[in-house]
C-alpha cells in the first residue's frame, strides 16, 4: 500500500472512529417548546422537536430515501464533508483500492436498499457512487470505539443504553439525526443517524428490538458480505426478537466485522461476528455489557483500552446489581472510562436510552461544547409508537436532566 493510502487509512480510521461536567441546561422549557416544522415533502416531514432534528419517513423504499435526500441534503453534504474529501482523493489516487471495493459490495447490499440510497442520491443531488461508497466505507474501514448495555430494573423492566464516541475533531461531532421510518415492508423503527446512511446503527423497531454496532477490531479479510449497515437496518427492520435476529444472520454465509447487541423485552444478546464467525452471548444475570472485543470466536482480538473500559462497567453493574435502576445505569455512561472524557481524542457524541417494552426511548441532547460528553446533558423523550402512529403515551419520564457522574474525573 503507498504512503498516500496509508495517510488516507489512517485519516478515515479517525474519521470513523464515532465522543467539564455539562452546562445546566432548562429541559422542561426545551420539550415544552411547540414542534416547528423546517420542511416537508409529500408525506415526510423534517421538524426540530425537543430540542432534536427529527425527520419522518414513509413510502416506497426509492421514496423514503428520495424524502430523505430532499430533507437532509445541507446535513448530507456538511456532516459528511471529511468522507467527500477522502472520495475525491480516492478517485484520484493511483493505487486507490477504497472505491472498487465499495462498489464490489453493492453486489450483497439487498435491492430494497440499494433503492433506497439511489433515492438518496437523487433526492440530494450527490452521484449515487459517493452514496455507496458512504453506505460501505464502515465496513471497509475500523469505526468508532462504541458501548453498550442492558440492564434489569429490580428483576423486571429492562432498559439498554447505548453511546457512540467519535473525535471531536471531525465534522460528524453532534450532528446525528433522529429518523422515525414507516416502510411498507417489515417494522417501524427509529434509528439515530448521520445524515445519509441507510443503516439500522443504533435504533428500536416498533416490537421492541433495539439493534446497535459496535467495532469488534478483527480485520475482515472476507470481502463477499452484506455491509454492516445494511445488515443492522436489515435487523431492525425485520427481526422482532433476537431469534429471528440470529435467523437473519445465520443466512448469511459471510459476516462484516462487528458486534452486534440486540435487546427486547425478554433480555439481551451479543452477536459476534467477523468473516466466516458467529457467536451469541445471552443475558443470564441481572446485567450484560458489550465494549470493543469478541471474547468467544476463535479470532477474537481483545485491545486494553476496550478490556478496561468493559472491566469497568461489570465492576460497576455488579457493585449496583441488587439496586440497579435506569437512574444508577445513566450515571454509569457519564463516568470518565465510559464518556472517554479522559481521552482527548476520542469523546462521547451521543447517548440513548431505551425502554423496549414501554417504546419509550430518550436521546441526549447533543452538547454545546466539543468537550463536553453528550451523556452528561439532559436526555429528551420520545415514544416509538406515539411518533410512528400517533398512538401511545407520552415517554415516562419526559426527560432525565443533566449530571456528573460522581466518578467523572477518574482514569480508572
Amino acid at each position: 500500500m503507498g504512503e498516500n493510502m496509508k495517510s488516507l487509512q489512517l485519516m478515515l480510521m479517525v474519521l470513523l472512529a464515532a465522543g467539564c461536567a455539562a452546562p445546566s441546561r432548562n429541559v422542561h422549557e426545551i420539550i415544552d417548546r411547540p414542534v416547528e416544522e423546517v420542511d416537508h415533502y409529500h408525506q415526510c416531514r423534517k421538524v426540530r422537536k425537543n430540542g432534536m432534528t427529527v425527520v419522518y419517513l414513509t413510502g416506497t423504499p426509492y421514496e423514503i430515501g428520495f424524502a430523505h435526500g430532499w430533507l437532509c441534503r445541507d446535513e448530507i453534504v456538511r456532516c459528511n464533508r471529511y468522507c467527500w474529501d477522502a472520495y475525491e482523493k480516492l478517485a484520484s489516487a493511483p493505487d486507490g483500492q477504497w472505491l472498487p471495493l465499495s462498489r464490489s459490495l453493492e453486489a450483497f447490499i439487498p435491492e430494497e436498499y440499494r433503492l433506497e440510497m439511489k433515492g438518496i442520491a437523487d433526492g440530494s443531488g450527490l452521484s449515487y457512487d459517493k452514496i455507496l461508497f458512504l453506505n460501505t466505507l464502515v465496513t471497509i474501514s475500523e469505526h468508532n470505539k462504541c458501548f453498550a448495555f442492558s440492564i434489569r430494573e429490580e428483576g423486571e423492566r429492562l432498559w439498554t443504553l447505548r453511546q457512540i464516541d467519535i473525535s471531536p475533531r471531525i465534522t460528524l461531532w453532534k450532528k446525528m439525526v433522529l429518523y422515525i421510518v414507516k416502510p411498507l415492508e417489515g417494522y417501524g423503527f427509529a434509528a439515530l443517524l448521520n445524515p445519509g446512511w441507510v443503516s439500522g446503527e443504533t435504533g428500536m423497531n416498533e416490537k421492541g428490538l433495539t439493534v446497535s454496532e459496535n467495532n469488534i477490531h478483527i480485520r475482515q479479510t472476507e470481502w463477499e458480505v452484506m455491509p454492516v449497515d445494511a445488515l443492522s437496518r436489515r435487523l431492525l427492520q425485520y427481526a422482532g426478537s433476537a431469534e429471528e435476529a440470529e435467523g437473519l444472520l445465520k443466512a448469511q454465509t459471510d459476516y462484516p466485522a462487528r458486534l452486534l447487541f440486540i435487546s427486547n423485552p425478554e433480555g439481551a444478546s451479543i452477536f459476534e461476528i467477523a468473516n466466516r464467525e458467529m457467536a451469541r452471548i445471552d443475558m443470564d444475570g441481572p446485567y450484560l455489557a458489550v465494549a470493543n472485543h469478541a471474547v468467544k470466536i476463535p479470532s477474537r482480538n481483545i485491545t486494553a483500552f476496550s478490556l478496561r473500559r468493559l472491566e469497568f462497567a461489570e465492576h460497576f453493574l455488579k457493585r449496583h446489581q441488587h439496586a440497579l435502576t435506569v437512574e444508577k445505569a445513566i450515571e454509569l455512561v457519564r463516568t470518565s472510562r465510559i464518556t472517554w472524557f479522559w481521552n482527548p481524542a476520542v469523546h462521547n457524541r451521543q447517548s440513548v436510552v431505551f425502554s423496549p417494552s414501554t417504546l419509550d426511548f430518550w436521546v441526549a441532547l447533543p452538547p454545546d461544547s466539543d468537550s463536553t460528553p453528550a451523556s452528561r446533558n439532559p436526555y429528551v423523550g420520545f415514544n416509538l409508537k406515539r411518533e410512528l402512529y400517533g398512538t401511545g403515551s407520552e415517554p415516562t419520564p419526559k426527560s432525565f436532566p443533566s449530571g456528573r457522574s460522581a466518578k467523572s474525573t477518574s482514569k480508572r
